[in-house]
């Protein structure tokens, strides 16, 4: 029941908690309060005592449509935690601009403003918030802020953030008073594992400083993680030749014969060799084959007479029968127009591709922030988390504070990332290993023995198949639709593209390739 509320709003338990003063407050309260607000992504970046210290002394706060919130120019008396709705930040002190702006800065749930480091300084706000719809906040004042030694606890978390940028080599020439320049413009966050940071930290106004992990609790243990970050990219494979290639090589193993496709045009020796071929007439030559069998019993001194039963495969491949040619034929599927020419619509799909590792202590955003514009490379990249804190910086801000000596050690710093093509060609091989891999151990490994008697277990409804993430290349022509999810990421500028982690493909089984080799274990 503590948690009960209307959709979204913030939980009328909560509310009554929030509006009781500090002191009145009960241990439980407090702890009830803080697991409440564990939804507000700002909130939860501070450690586990500042986390119920706040939760002691914020209030509730609601307010309508137009609401000013922080005018520009007044002293800083209190911080914000948004519960439920939007706000936007403007220049001017009435904040209508932001109602006739298009594309207004808008906080949004689990954003924080009027940061709890200006209650220490009282300084002066430099923009005014303004309430976009019906807003709920958490409201930390700065009397309470002071009453209740919150301060020492914000100078303990600023102390760490010092420590870290000292320690660094690229501010070693730095003074103490610049690296805390550096501190008070860093907001630290926290991320865990397969947490999403940014969905294009290239294309970003902020760089990332990996800090440490996290701590990950076990029964009767405490794991600290090293803190890492996965860089990813979201790959087209459509737009790879080699995966054009690749896809048509494979769709001829399912029909059996060539299809047509435009990826290469035949050679005018190859084309005059067909021709030749289809011109040439059909003759007879029986006569030949019981001359040329007549001849191999005479060596073997035995009659002709006798009668024989002889298979088309006991006679040389060049008196076999005429086998015709196989006509190339076009598949029966939706088709898409690429590049590289036409490719089924449902082989239309993309992978996520992990290109780097970043671990504590690197930087992410500045790799590329001296480069002139014509020399950066602009593909969106993904920053994932494996359990780490991180502090992010305005890009903008961090430039005015480099001297040369850090610009001549980032005009060092220069990561380079594999192409497309690259990263699809190994997609492919990786694809092809699982494969070779999932076959293999169905070779040498036993099949388990049913049991006499199976209990039935009814299938729960879950939202994952090991189907979704796959592409089967069988199932092109089949009009029945998969009852399993698709999952589709968006592009930029693009329509959705469907996500595999791997591809299904027909393949020769090894009694056709090898038939001598009859027992699987004899060809391993």
């Amino acid at each position: 029941m503590d948690f009960v509320a209307e959709s979204g709003y913030f939980p009328l338990k909560a509310i009554e908690i929030a509006q009781k003063k500090p002191s009145w407050r009960t241990d439980q309260e407090i702890q009830i309060l803080c697991n409440t607000l564990q939804v507000i992504g700002s909130y939860r970046n501070y450690s586990h005592s500042l986390q119920l210290l706040l939760a002691k002394v914020m209030r509730f706060e609601r307010f309508g449509r137009r609401r000013v919130i922080i005018k520009k120019g007044q002293r800083s008396s209190s911080f914000y935690f948004i519960y439920l709705g939007r706000v936007a930040v403007t220049e001017d002190e009435d904040g209508s601009s932001a109602f006739l702006d298009p594309h207004p800065l808008l906080l949004h749930k689990g954003d924080c403003f009027g940061q709890e480091v200006s209650l220490l300084s009282s300084s002066v706000r430099k923009a005014t918030v303004v309430c976009m719809e019906e807003t709920e906040f958490l409201v930390v004042d700065k009397e309470d802020f002071i009453a209740n030694k919150l301060e020492q606890e914000l100078k303990k978390n600023a102390n760490h953030q010092f420590e870290f940028f000292r320690k660094m080599d690229l501010f070693q020439s730095w003074s103490d008073e610049k690296v805390w320049e550096l501190v008070i413009l860093g907001k630290k966050e926290k991320f865990s594992y397969g947490q999403l940071i940014s969905k294009d930290f290239v294309n970003l106004s902020s760089i990332v400083f990996i800090c440490k992990g996290l701590k990950t609790t076990f029964i009767k243990q405490v794991k600290q993680d090293g803190g890492s970050c996965e860089v990813l990219r979201l790959i087209d494979l459509g737009a790879s030749p080699s995966y054009y290639k690749w896809i048509w090589q494979h769709l001829e193993l399912v029909y059996d014969r060539p299809m047509k496709t435009r990826f290469k045009e035949p050679s005018p020796v190859e084309r005059f060799k067909k021709f030749q071929i289809k011109s040439y007439p059909v003759q007879d030559f029986s006569a030949l084959k019981l001359q040329h069998l007549q001849k191999a019993w005479e060596q073997q001194g035995t009659s002709f007479s006798r009668k024989i039963n002889t298979s088309e495969n006991s006679l040389p491949k060049t008196l076999g029968p005429k086998i015709e040619s196989r006509r190339p034929h076009t598949i029966k599927c939706p088709m898409i127009n690429t590049k590289h020419g036409e490719l089924p619509k449902e082989a239309a799909v993309g992978a996520y591709m992990k290109i780097h590792t970043v671990e504590e202590g690197e930087i992410i955003g500045l790799h590329q922030i001296l480069l002139p514009d014509s020399e950066q490379d602009r593909r969106p990249l993904i920053l994932m988390s494996l359990g780490t804190e991180v502090i992010r910086m305005r890009k903008e801000k961090f430039c005015e504070l480099i001297d040369s000596e850090v610009a001549e050690k980032l005009s060092k710093f220069k990561i380079e990332y594999p192409s497309d093509e690259d990263m699809c060609q190994k997609f492919l091989m990786e694809n092809s290993w699982n494969i070779f891999r999932k076959d293999l151990v169905h070779l040498l490994v036993k099949s388990r023995q049913i049991p006499p008697f199976t209990p039935i277990r009814h299938k729960k409804k879950g939202v994952y198949n090991p189907n979704s993430l796959t592409l089967n290349l069988c199932s092109f022509n089949k009009k029945t639709k998969p009852h399993y999810p698709i999952f589709m990421a968006p592009q930029k500028c693009l329509p959705p593209l469907r996500v595999v982690q791997a591809i299904t493909a027909p393949r020769y089984k090894i009694q056709e390739l090898l038939p001598q080799y009859k027992n699987a274990g004899v060809l391993i």
